[in-house]
C-alpha cells in the first residue's frame, strides 16, 4: 500500500467537514422552501380575507359613480358667495 492509497481510504472512511457542510446546505434549502410556501399561503389567505370582508360589509352597495368622484367641492352649487 502506498501513502496515497492510505490517504484515500482514510478520507473515504471519514468525510469530515464536507459531509456536514453538505447536510447543512440541504437543511438550509429545505427551510427556505418551507418558509416560501408558508409565506405565499399566508399572503393568499390574507388577500382572500380582505376580498371577502369588503364584499360582506355591504354587498348591495354600488361603487360611487364617476360624477361623484369627479365632483370638486370648491365648485359645488351649495356654497354661498360671500
Amino acid at each position: 500500500m502506498t501513502t496515497e492509497t492510505v490517504a484515500a481510504e482514510l478520507l473515504a472512511a471519514n468525510p469530515g467537514p464536507a459531509a456536514h457542510i453538505a447536510l447543512l446546505g440541504v437543511v438550509f434549502v429545505v427551510a427556505l422552501v418551507v418558509f416560501t410556501i408558508v409565506r405565499r399561503r399566508n399572503k393568499r389567505d390574507a388577500a382572500e380575507a380582505a376580498m371577502h370582508s369588503t364584499t360582506l360589509d355591504d354587498p348591495l352597495a354600488s361603487p360611487p359613480s364617476t360624477q361623484e368622484q369627479d365632483r370638486d367641492p370648491s365648485t359645488s352649487d351649495t356654497q354661498d358667495d360671500r
